[in-house]
């Protein structure tokens, strides 16, 4: 999770995708965080890069129109894009889980199958109905 913390509207923006950028003449490792306000629409970036004289960090936090400004000139050095992974992802091996559903006669009239990873998180996959 990143060091910053904006608002937008009085709500914490979430990051919706991370770009990795080329280096350019005095900065590198850098990174942008591009998120939008779910209740204005409008974009905000933070630009994270490190100068390459004095190893410094920079934290340029950019709102508004200037935001879409940067968006449209870091774009040409867009090199990698991550979308924001959510909390409900499955992470790591995942392996399958077949669950049957019975009636009160005993007999199977739905298996759903599931997805889950070695952390607990499952996820629906398919269901398939039994006749």
């Amino acid at each position: 999770m990143p060091f910053f913390n904006m608002k937008c509207c009085n709500k914490p923006l979430i990051v919706g995708e991370v770009w990795f950028l080329n280096d350019i003449k005095n900065f590198t490792a850098r990174k942008l965080f591009k998120m939008k306000c779910s209740v204005c629409s409008e974009y905000s970036v933070v630009l994270i890069e490190k100068r390459i004289s004095d190893n410094k960090v920079f934290v340029n936090e950019i709102q508004g129109i200037e935001a879409v400004k940067t968006l449209y000139r870091e774009k040409k050095r867009l090199v990698f894009v991550n979308n924001q992974i959510k909390v409900s992802d499955l992470f790591g091996w995942i392996y399958g889980v077949n669950k049957e559903i019975v009636n009160k006669k005993g007999d199977i009239t739905q298996i759903r199958q599931y997805s889950s990873d070695f952390y607990g998180n499952k996820c629906i996959a398919k269901k398939i109905r039994v006749k």
